[in-house]
This record gives C-alpha cells, sequence and structure tokens, in this order.
C-alpha cells in the first residue's frame, strides 16, 4: 500500500510587475490584473522596497482569501 501523500495547503498566486511606462518619474508595482500595490520614485527604487511591498500585499491577499473562507465555512455549516 503506497503511503498517503500530506496535502500542504495551497495559496493564492498572484503575478505582479513594474510598470514603467514613465521611468524618469515613477515605478509602479502591479498585480497580474493591473491594479496599483505600490508606487516608487525612478531615482530611488530598491529592490529590497520592492520585494518588501509585494511581501505585504501578498501576505494581505492571503488573509483576505483565508477570512473569506471561514466566513463561508461557517455560512454554510452553521445550524
Amino acid at each position: 500500500m503506497a503511503p498517503t501523500k500530506k496535502r500542504s495547503p495551497s495559496f493564492p498566486r498572484f503575478g505582479y510587475y513594474l510598470d514603467e511606462s514613465d521611468p524618469d518619474i515613477v515605478v509602479v508595482l502591479r498585480r497580474q490584473d493591473g491594479s496599483s500595490v505600490a508606487a516608487f520614485s525612478a531615482i530611488g527604487a530598491r529592490r529590497e522596497g520592492i520585494v518588501e511591498a509585494v511581501r505585504e500585499d501578498y501576505a494581505a491577499l492571503v488573509g483576505k482569501n483565508a477570512d473569506h473562507r471561514a466566513t463561508s465555512y461557517e455560512k454554510r455549516h452553521s445550524a
């Protein structure tokens, strides 16, 4: 009998990209759907700051997703 694989929780995937349409003034961090996450001065934008913005945004989105799932579960299983 093959051992059962334990599934780890799946996390939503969100793609991010830098919108450099006006690289002389500002660089905008956007999600794959085009929504704005953060804006950085084109002169002072640093990789660390951009990565931190992605991490914070992702954590907030995962938290919202978890809250939504819990609320949906409670609604379905309430007496």
